[in-house]
């Protein structure tokens, strides 16, 4: 239950990047993490494929921490204090913690 219940909150992740500017790519991001570790927990992956999402993962990050992704988006909007670009980069370190979590299990 606990599996599916967290997968669901990165469909709701993807769902809320529909009017982003950048949601090219944080819909396919967020929608990656719960086909992936449903796939893994299925048999259907291996570890290399969760292994290189995890790279792919930590790449978004760090573009978009240090603020590479406002290219893509100029927004400057604030929420919770912090800008848009470090709550992305927050969003996918959750999603890195998952599938690391998930990849372990």
């Amino acid at each position: 239950m606990f599996f599916w219940a967290v997968n669901s909150v990165f469909v709701l992740f993807a769902f809320l990047n529909y009017n982003d500017p950048d949601w090219f790519l944080w819909i396919p991001t967020y929608l990656a993490v719960p086909a992936a570790t449903a796939a893994y927990r299925q048999n259907l992956i291996n570890k290399k494929a969760l292994k290189a999402l995890l790279f792919y993962l930590f790449f978004v990050f760090v573009v978009s921490f240090f603020g590479f992704v406002e290219i893509l988006d100029q927004s400057s909007d604030t929420m919770l204090n912090m800008k848009e670009p470090n709550r992305e980069a927050v969003g996918a370190l959750i999603a890195m913690a998952w599938v690391f979590w998930t990849s372990n299990r």
